[in-house]
């Protein structure tokens, strides 16, 4: 199942963009398709060039403008303008092979990629889809979870199981106004106590 959600649009996408070829060809002729096609590829090869040299650029000048001249490691240590210039290079890099790919879809991709005003749309697209994958994939992403689920458990929690909503002051349990909701001398089993 999950081998077909990937190949369906590796084939569909070409099926797609000779469909689409055809439809333009046959409405502005087959020369001036050929030649959308061509300046599309034009496009994406100077937007790898100029664009790309770019933004390689604004990646170096962020990850040196990290750099502490006492710690040397510190370059090492991302800051978000480094992973912001590291998406934004690899998503015109990504435009620009999708623009030399013949094709209006893929041509449309690239610009999504390529202009400036949409590229923040489409890296946080790509961040939070490939951030869920990682959450659910690794190790840390399991760690997370089961750290989530422990402190569920240690919250404070009254005799009946219902979570109290305060903090604990001197073993008494008081809740935002002020008042107490719960004392050690109330029950056996306290509010903090893990139940089952």
């Amino acid at each position: 199942m999950r081998r077909a959600a990937i190949l369906l649009p590796l084939v569909a996408l070409p099926i797609l963009e000779i469909y689409l070829i055809s439809r333009v060809g046959t409405a502005i002729g087959a020369g001036s398709t050929v030649l959308l096609l061509l300046a599309g590829v034009i496009a994406g090869a100077l937007a790898i060039k100029y664009e790309g040299r770019r933004a390689l650029n604004r990646l170096s000048a962020a990850v040196t403008a990290n750099a502490d001249s006492h710690n040397p490691l510190a370059a090492a240590i991302p800051t978000p303008a480094a992973n912001r210039a590291a998406a934004d290079a690899g998503l015109v890099i990504l435009g620009g092979i999708l623009l030399i790919i013949p094709g209006f879809i893929t041509d449309a991709l690239g610009l999504l990629c390529l202009l400036p005003f949409t590229r923040p749309l489409v890296r946080m697209a790509i961040g939070g889809a490939v951030g869920s994958q990682l959450a659910r994939r690794t190790r840390f992403g399991a760690a997370m979870g089961h750290a989530r689920e422990t402190q569920d458990r240690m919250r404070m929690r009254r005799p009946d199981g219902k979570v109290v909503p305060g903090e604990v002051i001197e073993g008494d349990v008081v809740d935002r106004n002020g008042e107490r909701v719960w004392r050690p001398e109330d029950s056996e089993r306290g509010p903090g106590r893990i139940t089952g």
